[in-house]
């Protein structure tokens, strides 16, 4: 008999895990991270490096990324959710596509004690809610409009060249000095500092008047429909008027002629 053919089926080759970044471990061990997020591990890459990219992140003591694209609204985002107990020094000057910058609640990054957002050019909206922030730099964030601060015990905040910044709510128990005088556009400013002593402060811009819509009085409304609709009530009997005279029931080839 001639043999069968076909037999066991050639198992597929296992997927292997791709090898690991040698600065994963090395942040891991030394608590600093000065690489975009993109090279973080990715779970889309490993199903494993989701947990993995946790486990560096919330061992950060510090993170210090400069002038970085990849560093967006959500690594924020994803910073503040984990919230490592370490992190005391948060370092993001220069990264292009931020656009707000949101620390909250007060339990968010015990730790945290410095952050700069120098020359964020996107950054537009700041909220800050930490006990234990000491220093803030937003210098020359040129789009910066809108920030919000309540920090206890903040000691030293920069907000020179911040051209667009029109509101500030403030509050710290520790700052003794604030220059905003590039803000020449402020309409409006709260400070709960009791212990500052030096404040450069621009004028503050008053907000722009509603324009009140200005209508006609109902009655010259009234007068004007009553009007039209006078004209238009002559004009339709003047047509009928004229109608009536070119028709008649004489034949035309009875019509005397003219």
């Amino acid at each position: 008999m001639p043999p069968k053919k076909g037999g066991k089926k050639k198992k597929e080759p296992e997927l292997q895990e791709p090898e690991h970044d040698a600065s994963w471990e090395k942040a891991v061990q030394s608590g600093l991270w000065e690489l975009p997020p993109t090279s973080l591990p990715d779970a889309n890459t490993w199903p494993t490096w989701g947990a993995l990219r946790e486990r560096i992140l919330t061992a950060t003591k510090q993170i210090n990324i400069l002038g970085s694209a990849a560093v967006r609204d959500n690594f924020l985002s994803e910073l503040v959710k984990l919230s490592p107990p370490e992190l005391h020094t948060l370092e993001l000057r220069g990264s292009v596509n931020i656009s707000k910058a949101v620390i909250s609640p007060p339990t968010a990054c015990p730790k945290l004690a410095h952050l700069d957002l120098y020359g964020c050019p996107k950054l537009s909206h700041v909220l800050i809610q930490s006990q234990s922030l000491l220093t803030l730099n937003l210098t020359n964030c040129t789009h910066l409009t809108k920030v919000i601060i309540q920090c206890p015990n903040l000691e030293k905040l920069d907000a020179k060249g911040c051209s667009s910044l029109e509101s500030l709510m403030l509050w710290s128990d520790k700052l003794t000095e604030l220059d905003i005088t590039d803000s020449k556009v402020m309409t409006k400013r709260d400070l709960h500092c009791p212990n500052l002593l030096i404040h450069k402060v621009a004028t503050l811009v008053p907000p722009p008047r509603p324009v009140k819509p200005v209508h006609p009085p109902i009655a010259d409304i009234i007068r004007d429909q009553r009007h039209d609709a006078e004209e238009e009530k002559g004009h339709m009997e003047q047509e009928f008027r004229n109608s009536a005279e070119t028709k008649t029931t004489i034949p035309a080839m009875w019509r005397p002629l003219a």
